[in-house]
């Protein structure tokens, strides 16, 4: 989870993560330990936010919560751009290769997206997004997107989630790559569907027959979810893909059973005794 739970820093802060917070604290302690994580890593760190209040910053708000930021900032691990010379008309890849140029292994970057918005159209943070991930998957960095929740809803969050797939950490649910597939954790509930149905939407459009969905470190669904999975796969099951839900612990696999789930066209429990 995003909140205290995550603070110490783990691989599931690499990659091209899509940081979904419900208030600011849950923000910082998720900006907190994806920098300590670079930090101890020794990669270079590229942040970009809004002119804000001093007490607001990213140094002192990560000195206060014990990181050594100013050391970072003198040595020239750790930097804040201006969101105009974070996002270069020549694009990102400039920002990052100039940091490996340095002699970095690897780099990481970050932004809200508000941040953001100050200096691109909402078409083309998208667009920013979508090059990005291919950037990730291209050189050495990982890049950690920060959008509010509560500002991110219908398309928006559906296009949000779409490039950040196997990236998603909200407060209580998470994704992440399975060797086979999606792996999901945490809880699935009224209160995060809209990002469980966006991210098995995206992972459904993958170009497979078969979605591999490890629930292995699910602890719990309700019944809109079971509904919501039902139709977030449904056009890929009609046509004639395969969804595999791999593994669910045994309150997760009743819930399932009870609501039938299991009994839909393309839909199977799998790893589990029958």
């Amino acid at each position: 989870m995003v909140g205290d739970v995550r603070e110490a820093p783990g691989t599931e802060w690499d990659g091209h993560v899509l940081l979904l917070h419900r208030t600011e604290g849950e923000r910082l302690a998720g900006l907190t330990a994806w920098v300590r994580r670079g930090l101890e890593l020794g990669e270079k760190i590229i942040y970009t936010e809004l002119p804000l209040l001093p007490g607001d910053a990213l140094v002192p708000v990560l000195e206060a919560r014990g990181v050594d930021a100013a050391a970072a900032v003198r040595d020239g691990q750790l930097v804040v751009l201006p969101p105009e010379e974070f996002y270069p008309r020549e694009g990102q890849r400039v920002v990052v290769e100039r940091a490996l140029a340095e002699g970095f292994a690897a780099v990481r970057i970050s932004a809200e997206v508000r941040a953001a918005l100050s200096v691109l159209s909402p078409d083309a943070v998208h667009g920013v997004e979508h090059r990005l991930d291919a950037l990730v998957g291209d050189l050495p960095m990982s890049a950690m997107c920060q959008y509010a929740e509560a500002d991110s809803t219908g398309t928006w969050l559906d296009d949000a989630v779409a490039t950040h797939v196997f990236g998603v950490r909200q407060s209580t649910f998470s994704t992440s790559r399975d060797l086979d597939g999606l792996a999901l954790h945490g809880e699935v509930d009224r209160t995060n569907t809209d990002v469980f149905t966006a991210v098995l939407s995206a992972a459904s459009r993958h170009p497979s027959l078969v979605l591999w969905v490890d629930l292995g470190e699910v602890s719990y669904v309700d019944a809109g979810s079971c509904w919501r999975l039902d139709d977030a796969t449904r056009g890929f099951r009609s046509s004639g893909g395969h969804v595999l839900l791999v593994a669910p612990q045994p309150p997760v696999e009743l819930t399932m059973r009870m609501l039938e789930v299991d009994e839909l066209p393309g839909m199977h429990l799998v790893g589990v005794e029958q």
